[in-house]
């Protein structure tokens, strides 16, 4: 069979549909599939993706021109279905490209175009993180990846039974993508300091909270890997700041309101820097989807806004703050020596019980990362794994 065309991307496309048919229009390619389903491609999308070597950069597989660079009334004169399954298109400056139907069934619009749902949770639904077996994680990039997607889907994850290896911590992280350094160092050690930069360097409690919301763009993943934890008390405090909107939306919508409109600024408390983030305490898109929280009870600044938004909104934190100090919501565990544990720092919020300083040893490292790069992990784990199966 002859080989289908590239496509204007590094993934690979299953062609789990075939072509029925083609209508051509001079705006739009609508193709039948197999299974009943329609899809309409417009002109200058096919165009500007056509995986010709002018078009698409064959190496980069990036867009080699720009969108003036196209007729503004380009359409579409012709389309064939090949031999070879892919459509080949004329369009109305002259060229004629093929398409990969994989592709063109992958990227195409459905009216159904929705994220993957994530698992949102209170503590009777989720009392434990996903958990998964660390050496077999770090040997079987299946069980890797399956680690990956509970941290995504759950917004916390993690890994027993490591061994004890100095380096290890950030060999895994960054099988996932680049370590995100702070003003507290490329990886840190929560240990109690004389002379602290945060409560965590303290054997005390601390309240539930996102590290960093003093920074533009807070980091969105944290590992804390324990290589030694004998101590009494410290036990994680673990919320699904999400799950925690969510049920503000319906219950308290004018609370809610306030948290995804009202701003509030953070800054660290530290000898040595001075950072400062702003930003209301729960972020969404175009859609009203949550994607992200700011919350840190004890780095706030005070609030620069008229009385009227002030009252507003520190009732509204302070709704959001008991519920999130709320048991009904507070996942809480104990670290064990060889658990690695995940989370996304702007939607799980991590707090932890005071312990016993004088009772044991406790030693845990801990790294910073993006999400970016989890979900691009994911994404080429898949596309390898496709790539296998396929050959």
């Amino acid at each position: 069979m002859t080989a289908l065309p590239i496509t204007p991307d590094f993934d690979v496309w299953p062609v789990d549909h075939q072509v029925q048919s083609l209508d051509v229009a001079a705006e739009a390619l609508t193709i039948t599939w197999s299974d009943g389903r329609k899809s309409a491609h417009h002109a200058l999308l096919l165009r500007e993706n056509s995986p010709d070597p002018v078009t698409t950069h064959p190496k980069a597989r990036e867009m080699a021109i720009g969108p003036e660079e196209l007729a503004e009334d380009l359409c579409i004169t012709g389309a064939d279905l090949q031999a070879s399954g892919a459509i080949s298109v004329t369009f109305s400056d002259g060229l004629t490209s093929e398409y990969h139907p994989g592709w063109l069934r992958g990227t195409a619009w459905f009216g159904d175009d929705t994220p993957e749902p994530l698992v949102l949770w209170t503590a009777a639904e989720q009392p434990e993180p996903p958990t998964f077996n660390g050496p077999a994680a770090l040997d079987d990039p299946a069980v890797f990846l399956d680690w990956l997607e509970a941290l995504h889907v759950y917004g916390v994850a993690r890994l027993r039974g490591l061994p004890q290896q100095d380096g290890l911590l950030e060999q895994i992280v960054t099988r996932i993508g680049p370590v995100r350094e702070s003003n507290f160092g490329r990886q840190y050690v929560l240990e109690i300091k004389d002379d602290p930069d945060s409560q965590a360097y303290t054997s005390g409690a601390l309240l539930q909270h996102i590290d960093l919301p003093t920074r533009e763009l807070p980091f969105g993943l944290q590992f804390l890997y324990t290589r030694e934890n004998t101590t009494t008390g410290g036990e994680g405090l673990y919320v699904d700041a999400y799950r925690v909107a969510e049920d503000m939306r319906a219950a308290e919508p004018e609370h809610f309101q306030s948290l995804v409109t009202d701003v509030w600024e953070y800054n660290n408390r530290a000898k040595t820097s001075d950072y400062r983030g702003r930003g209301p305490v729960v972020e969404t898109d175009a859609t009203g989807a949550i994607t992200g929280v700011r919350y840190n009870t004890f780095l706030r600044a005070p609030m620069k806004a008229p009385l009227e938004v002030q009252a507003r909104a520190y009732k509204a934190y302070r709704a959001f703050s008991a519920r999130a100090q709320s048991p009904e919501y507070q996942m809480k565990f104990r670290y064990e020596a060889g658990d690695l544990l995940a989370f996304d720092n702007r939607r799980v919020l991590h707090g932890r019980a005071g312990y016993d300083a004088k009772g044991g040893a406790r030693f845990i490292e801990g790294i910073y990362a993006d999400r970016d790069d989890l979900h691009s992990r994911i994404r080429t784990l898949k596309r390898q794994f496709r790539a296998d199966s396929a050959s």
